[in-house]
């Protein structure tokens, strides 16, 4: 098995899992744990990738539950991005909510300014590169990362912003 199969079996098992995550698990720890194991094999994949045509890399995928998804080199790093995006929102809300829950310090008014524009930030960035992807493309993403919030869906997210 080469390194390229290696990667996208690696990718697809990662991806099935996402699949079989149950609505309870939704955003939980072992959903953000199974979106950062789906980057670093798409990250594994992308390395595996540098010397590969694009014709080529066409005869790997296609084989794969995910030829779809990711049907060419440039929509694997696509994909990288708005898993940066998702992952940075993810975790600015996070930090934001936990300052909401808890008492606030000194500088906790400046400290939530922040996290929420840097969740603002990742989620703008993130309608940016949906947008040039276009809805099909966007729609098969979210379905893979398993994103099933309204925010995340194309019209939520075109709407929001």
């Amino acid at each position: 098995m080469t390194t390229i199969q290696r990667n996208i079996v690696n990718l697809e098992i990662v991806a099935e899992d996402l699949q079989a995550l149950p609505d309870s698990e939704h955003w939980s720890e072992q959903h953000i744990k199974l979106i950062e194991e789906y980057k670093t094999a798409l990250q594994l994949l992308a390395a595996s990738l540098k010397s590969e045509t694009e014709n080529g890399f066409r005869k790997w995928i296609e084989s794969s539950s995910l030829g779809s998804v990711l049907a060419t080199k440039k929509m694997v790093s696509v994909h990288l991005k708005l898993i940066d995006y998702v992952l940075t929102y993810w975790e600015a809300s996070q930090k934001a909510n936990s300052i909401l829950d808890s008492n606030f310090g000194e500088n906790a008014d400046k400290r939530l300014e922040l996290l929420q524009v840097k969740a603002i930030r990742a989620k703008s960035q993130l309608k940016t590169v949906a947008t040039a992807m276009g809805q099909l493309d966007y729609q098969k993403f979210v379905e893979l990362l398993n994103l099933r919030d309204e925010q995340w869906q194309w019209q939520g997210l075109i709407a929001r912003f």
